[in-house]
């Protein structure tokens, strides 16, 4: 199967075009989307796509974090271009939870992030989604660049991180 054919092809198409993502980022979701698509799929990745007239727009991809009850790891949310801004990764993040939520009563959600300027849209999109910062690393990924951590509890109770659930942090 040639490049253009492989069923992650159009996924990382649209991550490219968001300008959002360096070379070597790209590489590692290519692996990912890799084995949600073409399996198998050991390390338990999942990952859930939004569509408008039929056309895939938004994607992400979450898997559980090991050795942990009831939390998991948010490793990429990507929106085309031409659609941010209109819901999509709001969403996409809604849908997450609520397939969280079918299986067990409460559920921490994690994502790590880049610190730098480039990633300010992003940094943004998770605060407005009440993901709360709980950590930094300094000068994590290169010497400027902090590792920025955001978690977020949502409930059966408590749907979409509501206040009473990220009360604990």
């Amino acid at each position: 199967m040639n490049q253009l054919n492989r069923p992650y092809t159009k996924y990382l198409n649209i991550a490219r075009s968001s300008k959002a993502f360096n070379e070597a980022e790209l590489q590692v979701l290519e692996e990912l989307l890799r084995q949600c698509l073409e399996g198998p799929n050991e390390e338990g990745y999942i990952m859930l796509t939004e569509k408008e007239d039929g056309e895939d727009v938004a994607f992400l991809i979450y898997g559980k974090t090991p050795m942990t009850e009831f939390t998991y790891d948010l490793y990429w949310v990507v929106v085309s271009p031409s659609h941010q801004g209109k819901g999509f990764g709001r969403r996409i993040i809604s849908r997450m939870e609520q397939c969280l939520l079918k299986e067990k009563d409460k559920v921490n959600i994690r994502v790590e992030t880049s610190g730098s300027e480039h990633y300010v849209g992003q940094r943004a999109f998770y605060e407005a989604m009440n993901f709360n910062l709980c950590g930094r690393i300094p000068s994590f990924y290169k010497e400027g660049d902090d590792l920025v951590i955001y978690y977020k509890c949502v409930m059966k109770n408590y749907p979409s991180g509501g206040s009473k659930s990220n009360e604990r942090l």
